[in-house]
């Protein structure tokens, strides 16, 4: 499947805040806490639904409101990090 990430958001500027996100998440620098309501992120506003499964909190999925950029979901019980349902070093591979 081949993609062109410029095509799926409104600009450049919006694919690097995605990608710094995701670096973000990945290091462990990202304080998911502060974005449980919609907050800015480097020029885009952002914001946090926790992940639950039966036994507790699994991760947690960021969102932009009001945009039409993916959402960015990780996983830590599972150490996964995605971007639309794929991984995301992949994603940006394309």
């Amino acid at each position: 499947m081949e993609r062109n990430c410029k095509k799926d958001f409104q600009s450049w500027k919006g694919t690097m805040a995605l990608k710094l996100l995701c670096c973000n998440i990945a290091a462990g620098r990202f304080n998911w806490r502060k974005y449980c309501t919609p907050q800015p992120y480097y020029g885009h506003e952002i914001c946090v639904i926790p992940l639950h499964s039966s036994y507790g909190q699994i991760g947690y999925t960021v969102y932009f409101p009001y945009t039409n950029m993916p959402e960015v979901e990780y996983d830590w019980e599972m150490g996964k990090l995605t971007v639309d349902e794929e991984n995301w070093q992949e994603y940006f591979a394309a």
